[in-house]
């Protein structure tokens, strides 16, 4: 609320998000939700804690998930192509899991700027050489936070970057969570969100992004934190 009091973020860039993670997810035969979503349902569903809506927030799923995690040279053998680990970093700020009390203070000095900054120091690029990203979707608007909180799009803009397909396969301006996130696909803490990413670098994923060489992956962007950055 305070973002969209600050901002002017809006009922339909949230819809923007659930919509491009939906359309991701209709194709990934993996999915729990693959019913096509348009901006009125989104709007048309009900109420549940002001400013969220149902399909603003993520599903809740019983599933379960596995990576396996070798060394440089011993992942050179496998048989599937291996996402190399470029870069990871964790932090927190002043709230320290106090959610009560999250976004009465500054977000600058919290934990999720505080990782972009280590991030992108220690991987040697920039958010513009990312090609695919993952945010931890648990409410739409927290991708919009995310977007901002990573140096994606500037402060306060996170809502505009979302708009006219901003985060959708293919053409978007960043495509985002090809696997339909924690939205559409299932809830799994995120940790779907990784798989993906590692399908995206081998080239298997339902939504490939043509030439992947770099993806962002977040947890939640709530405090403290993490993230990393896989490269081909």
């Amino acid at each position: 609320m305070r973002h969209r009091i600050e901002y002017g973020t809006t009922d339909d860039q949230y819809g923007a998000v659930a919509i491009a993670f939906r359309g991701h997810a209709v194709r990934n035969p993996h999915a729990v939700m693959r019913q096509p979503l348009t901006l009125a349902e989104h709007h048309a569903s009900r109420l549940v804690s002001d400013p969220l809506r149902l399909l603003d927030c993520c599903l809740e799923t019983d599933g379960a998930v596995a990576l396996v995690v070798t060394s440089a040279e011993r992942a050179r053998d496998l048989r599937q192509r291996p996402a190399y680990v470029l870069a990871g970093a964790m932090a927190a700020g002043g709230h320290h899991v106090r959610l009560a009390t999250f976004y009465d203070r500054e977000r600058t000095a919290d934990g999720a700027p505080r990782v972009a900054a280590q991030l992108w120091e220690m991987a040697g690029v920039r958010p513009a050489d990312v090609d695919v990203a993952f945010f931890y979707d648990f409410f739409t608007p927290l991708v919009i936070m995310g977007l901002e909180d990573y140096g994606f799009a500037p402060r306060g803009e996170g809502g505009r970057f979302v708009e006219d397909g901003g985060l959708a396969w293919p053409d978007g301006r960043l495509v985002c969570n090809t696997n339909g996130g924690q939205l559409s696909e299932a809830f799994v803490h995120g940790f779907n969100n990784t798989a993906e990413a590692v399908r995206q670098i081998r080239g298997t994923s339902t939504a490939q992004v043509e030439g992947c060489e770099l993806v962002f992956v977040a947890g939640g962007n709530t405090d403290p934190t993490g993230a990393v950055v896989l490269r081909r």
